[in-house]
């Protein structure tokens, strides 16, 4: 790594030296790429952003409405213990 940036230094061609020190063939790189393009599209996107956001919304009360059955149900066999 160091030879490339010695090389780039001394005004080497730095196309050549950036496509040795990224490894432009590997295939890891371009999906992590493609990856993140592909995120960064969707979440600056106004629509995905309103979908994310009323989804996360439907799922927090989906996940109140269980959990307040939860406890309903919880104090109503506890509630029947008691009574025996």
């Amino acid at each position: 790594m160091q030879q490339l940036f010695e090389e780039l230094a001394e005004g080497g061609n730095g196309l050549n030296t950036l496509t040795r020190m990224f490894s432009l063939d590997d295939t890891e790189l371009w999906k992590g790429a493609l990856v993140g393009a592909a995120a960064v599209l969707l979440l600056t996107n106004d629509q995905v952003q309103d979908a994310l956001f009323k989804s996360g919304a439907k799922a927090k009360s989906a996940v109140k409405s269980g959990t307040d059955k939860l406890k309903e149900r919880v104090s109503t066999s506890s509630e029947n213990e008691g009574d025996s």
